[in-house]
């Protein structure tokens, strides 16, 4: 499934952006059902989560790796979950960009899902991935 969108952080730099995004501990105060996220090595990190999608809801145990890193412009990253609700890998790449009344970022990616949280349907899931998505930027820009 694709997932991708924009967010826009009005008379934020793309340098404070950059940083808060490249942060583990700032990163784990804005995502949603976080319950852990630690660096692990250079661009790696565990994350422990609690998801709920529809009725499936439960905890997910996995990995994040941000590579090919271009600082203050783009990076990519790799995702990977298993638990109860089943498994979910992503990979994709966010894009910061200036603009003239702040930052442009722009996300794309592709998620895939097994078990039973791959019941509940792409259109359910791709709903739900957007809405923590959003969420997520806009604890991001209230922070900055």
């Amino acid at each position: 499934m694709r997932i991708e969108g924009q967010f826009e952080f009005e008379g934020i730099s793309s340098e404070a952006v950059w940083d808060f995004l490249t942060d583990a501990n700032r990163i784990a105060q804005c995502l949603p059902g976080c319950e852990k996220l630690e660096k692990t090595g250079e661009g790696t990190y565990e994350m422990q989560m609690k998801i709920g999608v529809g009725a499936i809801s439960g905890s997910f145990s996995g990995g994040i790796r941000l590579h090919n890193l271009q600082p203050i412009s783009q990076y990519e990253m790799t995702v990977n979950g298993t638990g109860a609700p089943g498994f979910v890998k992503g990979e994709g790449k966010v894009q910061l960009s200036p603009k003239d009344s702040g930052t442009l970022l722009q996300y794309s990616g592709d998620v895939s899902a097994g078990g039973a949280i791959a019941s509940v349907g792409q259109r359910m899931i791709g709903g739900a991935a957007r809405m923590v998505i959003d969420q997520f930027f806009k604890c991001v820009a209230g922070k900055l």
